[in-house]
């Protein structure tokens, strides 16, 4: 069953309006010759009815984005208070804009306005944090994740727009619908995106996270 964009969704109530315009001029007609009016003449086009009982039967999943969001604040709020007390540790400036992400090799590394043997002194004690890299860890996989869930709720709330990607997601079993349970199916579906066809899907950038930006 295909899901609706936004556009059909909006071209919805312009279609009521104008249907309610052509009734009224019809019943008007009708009275004027001396014709009795039908008590109800408004109906929707094919296309529309079934876009709108499609997004009735087929909603997304019902899942805890606020929860994930509180979950993931806890990881992001830790790596910003240690990036602030590193950059008072190596005496840079607090607004001092910080970029961290992983290179080839997996090691955490820094960019900045900084001297650059200071962002690499930060860089080594953040990579024997084992709090830190774990933190990390959890924010690049699971933030994307949290983006993509975000953006198809707000869409199917708005809309009554229906994602079968996104459906397939979501277990049946709220057990297994914690935000690193999806984040490692999302990771799996992002590989297989080609097959899905889903733009939405692709993501070839490699995680950053940002301070004072």
């Amino acid at each position: 069953m295909a899901a609706i964009s936004t556009e059909q969704a909006l071209q919805i109530p312009q279609q009521l309006r104008r249907q309610d315009s052509q009734d009224g001029a019809d019943s008007a007609g009708a009275e004027q010759q001396g014709q009795r009016a039908p008590q109800d003449k408004r109906f929707l086009s094919d296309d529309p009815v079934s876009i709108r009982n499609q997004a009735r039967e087929q909603p997304v999943k019902p899942v805890s984005v606020e929860q994930y969001k509180l979950q993931l604040g806890q990881d992001q709020a830790y790596i910003k208070e240690t990036l602030r007390n590193k950059l008072a540790e190596y005496q840079l400036s607090p607004h001092t804009q910080l970029n961290v992400s992983k290179d080839a090799f997996g090691q955490l590394e820094l960019k900045g306005p900084a001297l650059q043997s200071k962002l690499d002194q930060i860089a080594s004690d953040l990579n024997n944090s084992n709090a830190f890299r774990q933190a990390f860890d959890r924010v690049s996989q699971q933030q994307p994740t949290l983006n993509y869930v975000d953006n198809v709720v707000k869409l199917s709330k708005a809309y009554g727009v229906s994602n079968n990607l996104f459906n397939s997601l979501i277990s049946d079993e709220k057990e297994y619908n914690g935000l690193n349970d999806i984040a490692h199916r999302y990771q799996a579906m992002k590989a297989s995106a080609p097959v899905y066809g889903d733009a939405s899907m692709s993501d070839p950038q490699r995680f950053e996270f940002s301070l004072n930006v």
